[in-house]
């Protein structure tokens, strides 16, 4: 099985309009998403997001890895897609509203610093923990052990 992820544009152009996509890094690859599905069928996200919300130090590493991919995306913004970081059209003001709100982590994931605890896809924490060193976390590396 490999293990590789691709990283995804941040801005998509699809049907004359700019989308944003806050879920940089996906799998592609079959074996790898199977065997992460089977992992969630058996109550992996659950279980990881009361772990995760009753420790303070790992919640808190969250926080910050959320807050990392905002400040990530706006960097990708401005090097990538000048003319949305710096455009006053409504479709800049989409992409901005959704990849530059300090309160929209990685994968999309809204109020990241409440809790409970939000895992909502192993996939995503996986991936994330494949696609980029800055972003290697607990989940994926959970995850990785278990498959």
């Amino acid at each position: 099985m490999k293990l590789e992820v691709v990283e995804n544009p941040i801005v998509v152009f699809e049907k004359s309009i700019y989308r944003p996509e806050p879920t940089r890094f996906w799998i592609l690859e079959p074996e790898l998403k199977k065997a992460v599905s089977k992992l969630e069928s058996e109550g992996y996200i659950k279980k990881l997001s009361e772990e995760i919300t009753k420790d303070e130090e790992l919640f808190n590493f969250f926080i910050k890895l959320h807050e990392k991919e905002v400040k990530k995306r706006e960097e990708i913004l401005k090097r990538d897609f000048p003319e949305i970081y710096n455009g006053t059209g409504k479709w800049d003001m989409v992409c901005k509203r959704v990849l530059l709100n300090k309160d929209i982590g990685i994968g999309g994931i809204r109020n990241f610093r409440a809790k409970p605890f939000k895992v909502r896809c192993l996939h995503l924490w996986t991936a994330y923990h494949l696609g980029d060193e800055e972003f290697k976390n607990p989940i994926g590396e959970f995850v990785l052990s278990k498959i």
